[in-house]
């Protein structure tokens, strides 16, 4: 089976070991805005970070509003000043990153590549 050219977990992995070296936290760099990610989203992903970041009262006020740009404000004004940031902006802890390894590995495994 060929790899899709969009399998980025190698630089996903060498990313996150890049900013545990600099010791970079992510929230002094970004902050989660309805403007910075929520107006990029859909309602359902706009729900599910609530959920994580503020809890199910949270999650059940955006999926109260009528219209996405109503649940975009919410979200921000229920995210603000909390640090909470988007799974994409956060660096692994090296922990994690060892299991995603052993999963890409019993992945490649169970789909060897087929011989050139």
């Amino acid at each position: 089976m060929e790899k899709k050219f969009t399998d980025r977990k190698k630089g996903i992995e060498q990313a996150n070991q890049l900013g545990r070296a600099l010791k970079v936290n992510m929230p002094d760099w970004f902050e989660t805005t309805g403007d910075s990610y929520f107006k990029h989203v859909n309602r359902t992903t706009i729900e599910l970070s609530l959920a994580e970041a503020r809890g199910s009262e949270a999650e059940l006020s955006v999926r109260a509003a009528a219209k996405k740009s109503e649940a975009v404000t919410i979200a921000d004004r229920l995210v603000a000043g909390t640090g909470w940031i988007p799974s994409p902006l956060r660096i692994a802890p090296a922990e994690a990153e060892q299991e995603l390894q052993a999963e890409s590995i019993a992945e490649d495994e169970q789909f060897p590549q087929a011989a050139e």
